[in-house]
């Protein structure tokens, strides 16, 4: 029988919880007895970040400590026992995983933060408490500030909020490394506070990133909202599919609107709606009743990486630029960028996106070039050469007794990327593969692109197996969970929806249990429960990518029990 629609009661825990930097309000706490305490994890607010409890005191996480199944939520949050939080926790932030609030994707590079035993809050502040504090405390004097201000919430401090944020990028899962970072941290506390002189709210920092860059301090915009990032923008656009490139080669998108956009190919112009999914980084275009979805998994204010599942489970990947991605010739590239340094790219020679990975492409001094895949050995598997003439970039690779010669034109670039187009040849063959790639100047922004792919296509083992966790919060009485694509179903456990049992935190279910991906609602409930009457905690509301649930944690902490008048 169905669930009635009234909510009988809600149940709300707010244990001392806090918001993050510009989240625009405060939580109230409770006197009340409980045996959990409620943790925010702030930089921005950080959701799937996974706690460690440093049991053995020595501020890193290993095999002695405990990790917690429940990851932080939407506004960075996490219960955790009170005997838990006796241990100083450190909040582990990994890339393509943990989203900050103040960034579209993913983080791209991984760090850990950690604070000290019985305080709410982890922050780069309480890091700095535990690793360095005469650091914290000459922060404290130069911005005016207390300590009790700095290892609380952050969320009227705009001082503080920007300079946690520019913080983190030094940051590593190392954590006493950022206590090596002082000079950074006093250049760009110097820029905040000459910022500050000429406008005390600093508002015009609100949405930038301080980051120092040749020794020099300067703001960078954070990339917080999709609509911002294309509306009234042109961007060109390219498949990473050789196969692709042959029949459409480069495309314009020219966002006129929030609804309306232009696509401009050799085909000609053609008007298309388009949707944008915020919460899912998901762009739509329908041209003709033919709906093609892409999800943006890198984005940055001059590049954008986005993923198209295929029907055959596989991702087209697309480059976007606004810089033009067909020039006539291309722009300067010297030996300078490249000699002693190594470029990181995703390598799709096998023109399957399934079969992704990332390479490291070290340029020697002596023109030999070595190349090491990431996800394999650090050593160097393959030997080649590199070459520059007349701002073309050639390198030459043996692999299997074949040698493969690749032309690289450079299309854009800055210090973090370089675009590239190259047309390889190879001694056996005729056709010459025509490809668009980008070079990296790290390996953490690729391999969380390739992190991404991985969620998208759903594949984590040959079993198709998928791992979710559950956090029940002070609801222990949940056992199990109903899943379904309407609300109304799912509000039924004994109705048809798809139910998954709870065990040690976690479900664990088959990509192939869903047949389609969307929207979907999740309810928790004890199909044991005595009585008649029927009680179930939520619905939440979930996206299905690929056969899994895309939220890395199932969190019923304030999710309303709904009660139904007799069981069936």
């Amino acid at each position: 029988m169905p669930f009635n629609k009234t909510i009988l009661a809600t149940v709300l825990l707010s244990i001392f919880s806090l918001s993050g930097c510009n989240s625009g309000g405060n939580d109230s706490t409770t006197d009340s007895v409980v045996s959990t305490k409620t943790i925010t994890v702030i930089d921005g607010t950080l959701e799937n970040a996974q706690i460690c409890v440093d049991l053995n005191d020595n501020n890193q996480c290993d095999k002695s400590d405990e990790i917690l199944p429940q990851l932080t939520d939407k506004a960075g949050k996490v219960e955790v026992s009170v005997d838990d939080a006796k241990h100083s926790l450190i909040a582990q932030i990994i890339a393509g995983q943990t989203k900050d609030s103040d960034e579209i994707t993913p983080v791209t590079h991984s760090y850990s933060m950690i604070t000290d035993a019985n305080q709410s809050v982890i922050t780069p502040f309480t890091t700095l408490a535990k690793v360095d504090p005469q650091a914290l405390s000459e922060i404290e004097e130069i911005l005016g500030l207390t300590k009790q201000e700095l290892l609380g919430d952050l969320s009227t401090l705009p001082a503080a909020c920007i300079l946690a944020r520019s913080i983190t990028p030094v940051m590593t899962n190392d954590i006493v490394n950022v206590a090596h970072y002082k000079d950074t941290m006093t250049k760009i506390v110097s820029f905040i506070l000459d910022a500050q002189n000429d406008d005390p709210t600093l508002s015009q920092l609100t949405n930038k990133r301080i980051i120092v860059s040749n020794g020099k301090a300067e703001a960078q915009p954070l990339i917080k909202n999709i609509t911002d990032l294309l509306v009234g923008k042109t961007w060109f656009i390219a498949s990473a599919n050789s196969d692709e490139n042959k029949d459409s080669d480069v495309g314009l998108l020219k966002f006129q609107d929030a609804n309306h956009l232009e696509f401009t190919d050799s085909d000609g112009t053609e008007s298309v709606i388009y949707t944008i999914d915020k919460d899912n980084n998901f762009v739509s275009t329908d041209s003709n009743n033919n709906i093609d979805t892409q999800k943006l998994v890198y984005v940055s204010s001059d590049l954008i990486i986005s993923a198209m599942k295929a029907p055959d489970g596989t991702c087209d990947l697309f480059f976007w630029s606004t810089k033009n991605l067909k020039p006539k010739q291309s722009l300067p590239v010297t030996a300078s960028q490249l000699v002693g340094k190594t470029w990181y790219m995703l390598d799709n020679s096998n023109n399957d996106t399934k079969e992704l990975t990332v390479f490291g492409l070290t340029f020697n001094p002596n023109n030999s070039l070595t190349i090491i895949e990431q996800s394999e050995s650090s050593e160097g598997f393959n030997t080649g050469s590199w070459s520059i003439k007349n701002n073309v970039l050639t390198t030459k690779i043996t692999d299997d007794n074949k040698t493969y010669v690749n032309t690289n034109i450079v299309l854009a670039q800055t210090s973090d990327f370089i675009v590239i187009k190259g047309i390889e040849t190879s001694d056996n063959s005729n056709d010459p593969r025509i490809s668009f790639n980008v070079l990296f100047s790290d390996n953490v922004r690729p391999m969380s692109i390739l992190k991404q792919l991985g969620s998208i296509q759903g594949d984590t083992s040959s079993s198709g197996e998928v791992t979710t966790h559950v956090n029940v919060a002070n609801h222990k009485e949940i056992a199990e969970l109903s899943i379904d694509k309407s609300p109304f179903n799912v509000e039924n456990p004994d109705a048809h929806s798809l139910t998954m049992a709870i065990k040690n935190g976690q479900v664990t279910y088959y990509n192939s249990m869903f047949n389609d991906d969307g929207t979907y609602y999740v309810m928790g409930y004890n199909p044991n429960q005595a009585g008649n009457d029927f009680y179930a905690y939520g619905p939440l509301k979930v996206t299905v990518i690929g056969g899994r649930i895309k939220d890395k944690n199932l969190d019923f902490t304030h999710a309303p029990i709904f009660h139904a008048v007799a069981k069936d």
